[in-house]
Formats: structure tokens, sequence, C-alpha cells
């Protein structure tokens, strides 16, 4: 027996690993599943290594040779406790977990980085993603390294700043017309009929579960114990998922019987997940998508079964599905910048927006301890916080300033 495997969270179906990215019985959401025992000795092994990035808990990645692990050192990124802001929120325990050092600038590096190869692993004759940004950026990056033809799609309102990046690592972008969930079903279909595997960072992937569970370990490996509050940016949910699924696998490991609440926060224009989980019921998709956190704009149209399985892990964390307006996620990503110094994409500000939320509403006491994942950096999305019609002074000699 298998002691590595795929799972069906739908039918509960066991396949060998393999290039799928949906059960092949029902078309339900593909998981890794590891035996208990291998879990266990893992984490024995894992108790007593010094580790520098990612790569370094492959004990509890999928297996691959070493010849096919495609990594730019990603992961290990630091644990930053709040200088100003927990302060002002009366919170001594607020944590950030700075996604923005990766080396495309996101956390999606850690996702790619697993996909890119097992698609190696494999023999995949290319790689495909659907990306609005940074997942582009990051596929773009990786598949250039690991050799593989890349190819990135992208909805086709997408400004050409946003995938400057992919564009510069050598990925080739395509415009899809329509939002996401078009560029979504394109790499799908590509995925289908050339054999490609499809690395777009939703629930498509298997693989991409594992780079981001990898989150969980360090948070936990870097704190020492496992918060009572993660508050995660969420667009269709797989990081969400991935750090439930690492603080499961570490109970069965025996290193805690803790899950930390994790709590989802989404955009107001569009939070399919976090409504669903409000009014207890399923989710359903966005129709039209309007935010400055474009990051999290993900309309799930087509899809929804992603963002049913992250209300269930929310659910059995006992955390939330909050919503944040743009206003309040700009308002905190300036805070974030003039009082931390850490210059964060809209997206990622949204966490600090929901722990004011969640400190107002009385949901945060003084004693939690509390991390907000900071998923992309500031420079992907910099304009957003440029206050329309601004303009910069313009002077000939500083006299001219009195």
């Amino acid at each position: 027996m298998e002691q590595v495997y795929f799972i069906c969270h739908s039918c509960g179906e066991r396949f060998p690993m393999g290039k799928e990215s949906l059960c092949p019985k029902c078309g339900g959401i593909l998981t890794v599943a590891y035996e208990r025992e291998y879990l266990r000795e893992a984490g024995r092994v894992l108790k007593g290594e010094g580790k520098e990035s990612m790569w370094d808990y492959r004990r509890v990645l999928p297996p691959v040779k070493k010849e096919n692990i495609v990594t730019f050192q990603e992961g290990c990124t630091k644990i930053k406790k709040s200088r100003t802001l927990g302060e002002e929120l009366g919170l001594e325990g607020l944590f950030f977990k700075d996604e923005t050092t990766n080396p495309t600038g996101s956390f999606k590096d850690r996702s790619v980085s697993v996909c890119v190869s097992m698609a190696k692993e494999y023999g995949c004759p290319g790689i495909v993603v659907s990306s609005s940004g940074n997942g582009g950026a990051a596929t773009g990056a990786y598949g250039t390294k690991g050799e593989i033809d890349t190819i990135i799609f992208v909805p086709e309102t997408t400004p050409v700043g946003k995938v400057a990046q992919a564009i510069a690592y050598g990925g080739k972008v395509i415009k899809v017309r329509g939002n996401f969930s078009c560029s979504y079903r394109a790499a799908v279909q590509m995925a289908q009929e050339k054999g490609y595997m499809n690395v777009t960072t939703t629930f498509l992937s298997p693989f991409g579960l594992e780079g981001y569970k990898i989150i969980g370990y360090e948070i936990f490996d870097q704190m020492g114990e496992v918060p009572d509050y993660i508050v995660i940016p969420v667009g269709a949910g797989p990081v969400l998922y991935g750090i439930y699924k690492s603080f499961a696998e570490m109970k069965d490991m025996g290193c805690t019987e803790k899950l930390p609440r994790l709590v989802c926060v989404q955009a107001k224009g569009c939070a399919p997940i976090s409504e669903a989980w409000q009014e207890n019921r399923r989710v359903i998709g966005c129709k039209n998508p309007r935010s400055v956190a474009s990051a999290i704009s993900d309309p799930l149209l087509g899809y929804e079964q992603d963002g049913d399985i992250t209300v269930e892990a929310i659910r059995k964390t006992c955390g939330y599905g909050l919503t944040a307006e743009d206003s309040e996620i700009l308002e905190a990503g300036r805070a974030l910048a003039q009082k931390e110094g850490i210059f964060v994409e809209p997206s990622s500000a949204a966490t600090v927006a929901a722990v004011r939320q969640m400190k107002e509403q009385g949901i945060l006491k003084q004693g939690d301890t509390c991390v907000c994942l900071l998923t992309g950096h500031g420079l992907k999305d910099s304009s957003a916080y440029i206050p329309e019609g601004l303009e910069i002074p313009v002077i000939n000699t500083i006299e001219d300033l009195s």
C-alpha cells in the first residue's frame, strides 16, 4: 500500500499520485494524503533538522527526485512581531508572516515550486496557469528555471503592468476574453488537450496545496506553539485549506492537539466564500467582482466547490469569514507601510482590516496570539495606494517650498 497517495475530497476514492487535476471518478477535488505512521516518522525527523527553505520540509511534501526539484529557496519567511499596530489595537500577540520576501514577491512561489517539480517528475511537456498576477509571475520564473514550456492565461482586462514579471521571466502570456473564470477554463482545456500540468493556484493542483501547507509548519516551528488565530486573505482558498491541512497533519504526528482558528477575509466586492460562511450555505459564484484587491477577487464561477472546501476548513477550526471594504483595505495597507515598515499589496492588507474588525467585535481578546498572513509585496500593485488626483510638487530650488 502506498504511503503517499491522492484522495478525493468528494467521493473518498483513493488513487496513486499522478498528473490528474480532479478526481477521474467524480470530478471532485483531489488532495495528497499520507499514512499516519509515515507522518509520525516524518515528524520525528523534522524536529531535529534546521530549515532554510520550504524544501527542508521535504518529508511532508510529495516524493520527488532531487534532480527534479525546481526551487529558488522559497519559504522559511520571517514572522515579525507587530511594533505599533498591535499596541494600538490592544493586542500584545499580533504577528505578521511576511510572504513578500519570497523570490518573486508572493506566497505563490511555494505552490508553483512544488507543481513545476512534479511536472518534471511526471515528464509533462509543459505547464499552464490561469492568473491575474502573482501566480503568473511565479509560473514564469519557475517554468523558465525548470526548462519547461510555460503558458500563462490572464483575463483580457489585466493591465500589462500586472504581468510584467511573468513576461520578463520568459513565460508566454495570453489574454482570454472575460473575467478570471474564463481564463481558468482555458487553462483546464489546454491541460486536458496537450497533457500540460495545470498549476493554477486554486484547487486544480493537489500539489499546490502541499506547497501552501508548509506555511503552517513554519508558523508552528517559528512560534513554538499554535497561535489562536491565523488571518488569511482568500480568493479561492487553497492557502487557507493548506494551512488547515498542515495543523491536521501535525495532530496526526502527535506534535499538537490544538488547531488555530482560521479567519478568511475577502473584499466586500467579491466575497463568495465569506458570504457562504456568514449565511451558512454553499458557495455561490460572484457575477460582478469589483475590488481594489484584485488578487483575492476570484468569482469562483463554475468551480464553486473550491469555495465549499474552504468554508469547510473555516468551520472545522471554529474560524470566521469576514469581508472588508476597499477603503478599509487601503487604510490598512498604508498603516502597515507607515507604522510597521511592511509594504504589501491591497489583498494582503485586508488581513489587518479584518483584525481591526475582530477587535472591535470582541472576537480577539488582549491575550490572544494572532498571525496575519501577508501574501504579496506592495510593488505588485503599488498604484492602488496613490490618491486620485494626486499632484506631486515640482520646484526649481528649495526656496520654492517656503
